[in-house]
């Protein structure tokens, strides 16, 4: 038996901030890299990772691949720090996005904007205690079939100002047009993130995503391989938005 599982997520932003207001999570080993940070490059991310003590080349998994810009790399190894170390990335990453909320607004250092969410650092937390209890699984492995077809989708998005799976046929439709899958398939899309670690982080908090199914795709030890399309959609232009494709196995045609 074969299954699709899709998810979608978008964010809400507004320029007004608040003071920070923390709630109580263990924030004594979070980071102070800053490795969200708007436009690094695939380099300085695995630099400031490394100084996190992360073992950047093996998790750099789509390093080179020539088809990929900088934040569709960085997206990929976001994903597998996370896989590789759910307890480290929680005490790292997750515990630090919680102290940038302020009741139900979010404000990352730097950025202007703020969002404004529906749950607060609820989700987040959650996440925290999620991934502290959380075993390692594999990596993902970049494929170019599957990139193929989450660009397929984003361009659609993009050139149509719209949201959500079911254009040009749906996902198996895109996925089939250049491989074939087995076992499980998947696709997350976020919109309008400051960079690809917070893209990440938010699929992975998934506010107002009540079955919290972002996260359970990205901790869904049965993936193998990942697919990654980006672009700016005119309807969330505060940052780029992703289509990520995700399967079991997959043979490109």
């Amino acid at each position: 038996m074969r299954f699709i599982l899709l998810t979608l997520f978008s964010v809400f932003l507004t320029p007004s901030c608040q003071s920070i207001l923390m709630p109580k999570v263990d924030t004594s080993t979070m980071s102070r890299s800053l490795v969200a940070t708007p436009g690094l490059s695939n380099y300085e991310y695995a630099r400031r990772l490394q100084k996190d003590g992360w073992p950047v080349a093996e998790l750099n998994t789509a390093e080179h691949s020539h088809y990929f810009d900088d934040d569709e790399k960085n997206i990929i190894l976001a994903h597998n720090l996370v896989r590789y170390n759910p307890k480290k990335f929680a005490q790292l990453y997750v515990a630090e996005y919680i102290s940038y909320f302020n009741e139900k607004k979010f404000h990352y250092p730097g950025i202007q904007t703020i969002m404004i969410t529906h749950e607060g650092a609820k989700p987040a937390i959650e996440l925290y205690r999620e991934l502290m209890n959380t075993r390692p699984m594999g990596l993902l492995i970049p494929s170019y079939g599957l990139t193929q077809a989450a660009r397929l989708h984003v361009n659609y998005l993009v050139e149509n100002n719209t949201r959500g799976h079911m254009g040009l046929g749906g996902l198996r439709a895109r996925v089939e047009r250049f491989g074939s899958w087995d076992n499980v398939l998947g696709e997350n899309i976020s919109y309008g993130n400051f960079s690809a670690h917070d893209a990440l982080l938010f699929m992975l908090i998934d506010d107002e995503v009540f079955d919290r199914s972002h996260r359970m795709i990205i901790l869904n030890p049965h993936f193998n391989f990942i697919g990654v399309g980006k672009d700016y959609h005119p309807g969330f232009p505060t940052g780029s938005t992703y289509v990520i494709n995700y399967a079991n196995h997959f043979i490109r045609q």
